[in-house]
């Protein structure tokens, strides 16, 4: 399973952690984004791990490593 972790800021400026599975990430934004790569003509780079990397950039996301 892999894991991601966001970061940003309250209305007070304190950092909120948030560690979401790959899972989570592909629910939320999997739909949002095909349907964006199809208005810009990119259906052929439609998939997955693309829409994770493009996620991990929005959001400035890290991967983490979680050993087993």
């Amino acid at each position: 399973m892999r894991l991601f972790e966001i970061a940003y800021p309250d209305e007070n400026d304190n950092d909120i952690v948030e560690i979401l599975t790959e899972e989570e990430v592909l629910k939320s934004y999997y739909d949002y984004w095909c349907s964006r790569m199809r208005e810009i003509g990119k259906e052929s780079e439609i998939n997955k791990e693309s829409c994770i990397e493009d996620w991990k950039i929005i959001h400035w996301a890290l991967e983490i490593r979680v050993p087993i």
